[in-house]
């Protein structure tokens, strides 16, 4: 998935923002807090391997090339090009209710096994996705969102970057579904249903907005 579909993604997208497109840059931008949210997980939970410089590697150039992305962002130069054609308030509510949704899922299982006084096995093998989760993941959504809603220019810059991140985690996640059903792993088909829709709506949500982003408003 990361040789395949990731990497390509990143080089496309650098490649085109190299040329000026403020789309490109945004996908790009999108596609490293990918990188680092994947490698965040590579780095600390699986267990050591050949691949640990690696991992370490890819999350180091991913981080610092986002925080240099994100210092240098134009925010109100990609703020002029939205205007009223772009889907603000469906995005906004389909980032909160997936930030949302994020929430509950996490604290069911974390208050279920605080109350249990265990932990439960599904919980021991996701504890690091959960930390990433509900400590960055689910606030920046929900952050978002309200700033869609209020139309900040935040939002408008911030929007599509995550909608990337999700475009990309969900296609991830739907491949893994798929490996899972393939060998026998329950929710298997259940995943890959999931994230096939995150994915395909985060997709024409992201078309939609950077479609309406292309030329700046008249002021």
């Amino acid at each position: 998935m990361n040789l395949a579909v990731i990497m390509p993604a990143l080089v496309i997208a650098a490649v085109l923002t190299l040329r000026g497109s403020m789309a490109a840059r945004l996908v790009w931008t999108g596609t490293l807090v990918y990188l680092v949210y994947n490698f965040l997980y590579y780095a600390f939970a699986v267990h050591f391997n050949s691949m640990f410089l690696a991992y370490c590697g890819v999350l180091g150039f991913s981080f610092y090339a986002l925080a240099g992305g994100v210092v240098t962002l134009p925010i109100a130069e990609v703020a002029l090009r939205y205007g009223p054609r772009t889907p603000v308030k469906t995005t906004a509510i389909a980032l909160l209710l997936m930030g949302l949704g994020t929430i509950f899922h996490w604290l069911n299982e974390v208050v279920t096994a605080m109350l249990a006084r265990q932990a439960p096995q599904a919980m021991q093998e996701s504890e690091p996705v959960a930390v990433l989760d509900l400590a960055f993941l689910a606030p920046a959504t929900v952050a978002i969102a309200i700033l869609l809603f209020r139309r900040n220019s935040l939002g408008f810059v911030f929007g599509p970057v995550l909608l990337g991140f999700l475009v990309l985690s969900g296609v991830g996640l739907a491949a893994m579904g798929t490996v899972m059903a393939m060998r026998g792993f329950g929710p298997g088909y259940g995943l890959f249903a999931i994230a096939l829709g995150i994915a395909a709506g985060s997709a024409v949500l992201l078309a939609l907005s950077l479609r309406a982003g292309q030329k700046p408003r008249a002021c």
